[in-house]
């Protein structure tokens, strides 16, 4: 048994050139989506590969900016910097997409896509399996202080990581045909465009089926958004679908052929739906400027777009074209910012006048932590959960709070000394024999806060 560690080792900046070798090595490729993000289910990947026979790569996107900077710190606290559940995913799909001869491309590397690699064939190793293992990710290079000497990590310092696009999949799939791709963060759609460019015979300056392919991309990053998942909704008809629909929903894959056609797909016989109205859900999603939608690989123009049902499990996608700046001069950049400390409770409260007991319990808290900080009570918000926690509402009177029987009320702060949170966290508990009655099912934590910065 043998197994291949494989990576693409070479420094890259935005300036790509055009491949050399890029022959056609199909007509047309199919590629499905296994994981829309971090908290996606492995079994419906396991049903999509079991369901699409044809699936040449399945694609496990689970890497987003919130997972990114979690990942980053559980890291630098001694933790894992690639996605945990890799081994949850790898030890379901690897045995059948060995079988078939289905490249598994993921993100799930994160901030140690090599910690991965290692992780990826643990696994196969105590399936049995033979497989060799790629990585694609960023390189940072920093002076070691002496000359023109640098040491090259594929960990960014202070956690910034660079969006990628396909290139470093594309030659990862030119040099070693993995049975497993990893990477560090690229983005979404071009997880997707890599494996048509190579299968296809694209090169950098195909601007028109590359719009194309990233069009495929961005539909089916987010999984089963695209076949009826956060779609169903009682209230309008033609919205509704039963429960055991929405049960047997099926991730979607797209069949891509040479020339740039797309059809998009949900495995025949499932439940689920996909027509324009998911599409066009989908299409519209995270998206800034229509005609220009900017990806690595090439700035797309989606005001065009047309989507044409073949079947009830097979869409034609048409219409995308570059936009008229066709490829983006920088990439885009994360970079990981400590915004303090957050501290969070809740408390739920029932039965008549539970809304006015809420509210007494948020006078306690705010007044309690006023009299041993000053001001620091600013830093909180309140709502209640059942009342006014969907909308940019205060706990004023309202009149509705009369028909309301169940509520919770939850009250998160953030502030810039750990002290703060802590002590906002004891006098939220205090509740417990100082509050109003009734109140039960306390919770509260304190926790380091960080996001990103763009």
């Amino acid at each position: 048994m043998t197994m291949e560690i494989q990576e693409v080792d070479g420094i890259r900046n935005c300036v790509i050139k055009l491949r050399e070798n890029s022959q056609k090595r199909r007509d047309k490729v199919y590629i499905g989506c296994g994981a829309g993000f971090g908290g996606d289910r492995p079994f419906a990947a396991l049903k999509l590969l079991q369901r699409v026979k044809e699936l040449n790569y399945i694609v496990l996107e689970c890497l987003a900016e919130r997972t990114l900077a979690e990942r980053y710190q559980v890291m630098v606290s001694g933790g894992d910097g690639y996605d945990s559940r890799i081994s949850d995913w790898m030890r379901l799909l690897l045995p059948l997409a060995v079988e078939r001869g289905t490249c598994i491309i993921t993100n799930m590397g994160a901030m140690d896509p090599h910690g991965a690699q290692e992780k990826v064939i643990e696994i196969a190793s105590s399936l049995g399996l033979s497989v060799s293992v790629a990585v694609a990710h960023e390189i940072s290079v920093a002076n070691t202080g002496s000359g023109s000497s640098h040491e090259k990590s594929y960990i960014m310092e202070g956690g910034i990581s660079t969006y990628l696009g396909a290139a470093p999949i594309v030659e990862c799939l030119e040099k070693y045909q993995p049975n497993v791709i990893i990477t560090s963060r690229v983005a979404d759609a071009a997880l997707f465009l890599a494996p048509m460019i190579y299968e296809l015979g694209w090169n950098w300056d195909s601007l028109e089926q590359l719009a194309q392919g990233s069009l495929a991309g961005h539909l089916l990053e987010c999984g089963c958004q695209l076949t009826g998942g956060y779609f169903m909704h009682p209230g309008d008809k033609s919205r509704n679908m039963s429960f055991s629909q929405l049960l047997d929903l099926s991730l979607p894959y797209a069949e891509i052929s040479s020339d740039g056609k797309v059809f998009v797909a949900k495995a025949e016989g499932t439940g689920g739906v996909l027509n324009f109205s998911t599409c066009a859900e989908q299409l519209l999603y995270e998206v800034g400027d229509p005609g220009a939608y900017i990806t690595p690989d090439v700035i797309i123009d989606i005001r065009d777009v047309s989507f044409y049902p073949i079947s009830s499990c097979k869409v034609l996608c048409a219409g995308a074209k570059p936009s008229a700046v066709s490829v983006p001069d920088k990439l885009l950049r994360l970079v990981p910012k400590d915004y303090g400390w957050k501290g969070w409770g809740e408390i739920s409260y029932g039965g008549y006048e539970c809304v006015k007991r809420a509210k007494a319990a948020e006078f306690l808290v705010r007044s309690w932590m006023e009299e041993v900080i000053p001001g620091v009570s600013s830093h909180v918000v309140s709502y209640i959960i059942g009342l006014d926690s969907l909308k940019a509402t205060s706990l004023s009177d309202n009149a509705s709070s009369r028909m309301v029987s169940d509520i919770r009320l939850r009250m998160d702060g953030l502030f810039k000394l750990k002290e703060h949170a802590v002590h906002f966290v004891r006098e939220f508990t205090a509740l417990y024999t100082n509050g109003p009655a009734g109140g039960g099912g306390i919770r509260s934590s304190v926790n380091m806060y960080s996001g990103g910065q763009q």
